[in-house]
């Protein structure tokens, strides 16, 4: 219509003067649904408000971003360009980029070298071997089993008359993430260190069960290794118990000490405490140790640390163990909000651009590339993968933009909608929105710091009528008990999200 007004000189005017009411009509209907979005937004944003304060929260610690994708309209906005502390909310960026640049169905290769002759009749390996790590994040005790036994069956490896040496410069040598917290003594799992030669998440199991009355706490570690110690402090007891604790410390090189200490109930029921190391290769290389054993798989040298020489790297690998596809990894890593898998991730980055020694400076250049590349708004501050610590920065538009990217990346949406955690059946939010009309709606990658007071959810709302983006942040929060926070980010999503 817009070529003949402007072309057809002989019906020019007729056509520009029918065709002007309708525009007027259709700037008009623009203009009043603009409003009324906008009347929508600040309705709400009010209500928001007055939920926030009734409830004792202070506006300025919190920051909230809805937004109705098909329509592309703000449902609520508050403190949306305020930078916050996202905690694990950051995975939605690693994850995101990982899927962009590896690609769906990415795996992690570990790699045997024979430095030598190998005799596959004999089983003889006559020389060094070495095993170079890819960065393998599900790396866990069943799948090295699995890889010693290919060694053992396909291969017929039977002995190594050399050294077994473990080449990890996939990665750089720093272990600890940035703004990962010294928590030597607690141990906890999640801030586990980080190489590219791990295993089992670099933790142990703790079995606890009680013993006789006044007497020691019963324990044993899996896998049980030589460079774990347990000491048993706890006791049973026959009244009420203060229940039982681990505390972990690197004691000497290549060694951690576990100590179980409080007290258990005589007839409490057992269960597992896990526990971090504070080795890496080396712990990777006493599992090893522990399963070439168990395969009769004799090496008369020793298992050590070290490079593998170039003369090695130019044949071809015994062996390649492929890890589990990228997707099952990142599934894994956003339902359980692994912080060991965001780092590997994180680090593979930049090891794959050069060749090894990935570290965290490096990557955290690479996603600041990869976001503006994407055209994502504004300069989040990413130091590390996970979201552990005080460091990284995002606003909740700059969370709610990555989501809406996302949203419209067709070779991996479908991936990445399925890794998150869904209201009420699965992952860390299993438990919640059980009696909501949300449940089973929610996809939300959750993210918590108790220490900092830290307490988020972001994701997608996939409604029967609409799908909907959500970002909520809570910083500085002081109670030592999330379920309240939780279930704010509940009332707060039921209040702003349509039925």
């Amino acid at each position: 219509m817009f070529q003949m007004i402007n072309f057809n000189k002989k019906y020019g005017k007729s056509l520009y003067i029918g065709f002007l009411p309708f525009l007027k009509l259709s700037l008009l209907i623009i203009l009043v649904a603009h409003i009324v979005v906008i009347a929508s937004t600040e309705d709400n944003n009010i209500k928001l408000k007055a939920l926030l304060e009734k409830n004792h929260y202070p506006l300025s610690n919190v920051a909230i971003f809805v937004k109705n994708i098909e329509k592309d309209s703000i449902l609520a906005a508050l403190n949306a360009d305020e930078p916050f502390n996202p905690a694990s909310v950051s995975k939605l960026t690693t994850a995101a980029m990982a899927y962009d640049k590896l690609g769906c169905g990415y795996t992690f290769k570990t790699r045997v070298y024979i430095d030598g002759t190998y005799n596959q009749d004999s089983g003889v390996c006559n020389g060094n071997m070495y095993i170079r790590g890819g960065g393998d994040p599900l790396f866990v005790i069943e799948r090295i089993w699995n890889f010693v036994r290919h060694l053992y069956v396909f291969y017929g490896l039977r002995s190594v008359t050399g050294n077994i040496i473990l080449d990890d410069s996939f990665f750089d040598t720093v272990s600890i993430g940035p703004c990962f917290m010294d928590d030597s003594m607690a141990g906890n799992p999640y801030a586990a260190p980080v190489g590219a030669l791990c295993a089992n998440f670099n933790i142990v199991e703790l079995c606890v069960r009680p013993g006789v009355k006044n007497e020691p706490v019963k324990a044993e570690m899996f896998p049980n290794l030589p460079n774990v110690e347990l000491s048993i402090k706890a006791r049973t007891v026959a009244g009420k118990a203060s229940g039982v604790y681990v505390e972990s410390e690197q004691c000497g090189q290549g060694k951690t000490k576990m100590i179980l200490a409080g007290s258990m109930s005589v007839d409490a029921e057992p269960h597992v405490i896990l526990r971090k190391v504070h080795q890496t290769w080396d712990h990777f290389g006493n599992i090893l140790k522990m399963l070439l054993d168990e395969n009769k798989i004799t090496v008369r040298g020793k298992i050590l640390r070290g490079i593998m020489p170039e003369t090695a790297k130019s044949g071809k690998p015994l062996y390649t163990w492929e890890s589990p596809p990228l997707r099952e990894i990142v599934t894994d890593m956003m339902k359980y909000s692994t912080n060991m898998s965001a780092e590997m991730l994180f680090k593979t980055f930049s090891g794959l651009r050069d060749s090894g020694n990935g570290s965290w400076e490096k990557s955290s250049l690479m996603v600041q590339e990869w976001w503006k590349e994407k055209g994502l708004p504004g300069n989040p501050v990413i130091k590390n993968g996970s979201g552990m610590g005080d460091c990284n920065r995002y606003t909740a538009l700059q969370i709610g933009a990555l989501l809406k990217y996302a949203w419209n990346q067709k070779t991996f949406l479908p991936e990445y909608l399925n890794a998150f955690p869904v209201s009420g059946i699965d992952g860390t939010i299993r438990s919640r929105f059980k009696n909501s009309r949300l449940k089973g709606y929610i996809r939300g990658k959750t993210g918590t710091l108790n220490e900092f007071g830290v307490y988020s959810m972001a994701g997608y709302a996939l409604l029967p009528k609409s799908n909907y983006i959500f970002v909520i942040l809570f910083n500085k929060m002081n109670s030592k008990y999330p379920y309240q926070h939780w279930e704010m980010q509940q009332k707060i999503l039921e209040m702003l999200i349509p039925e």
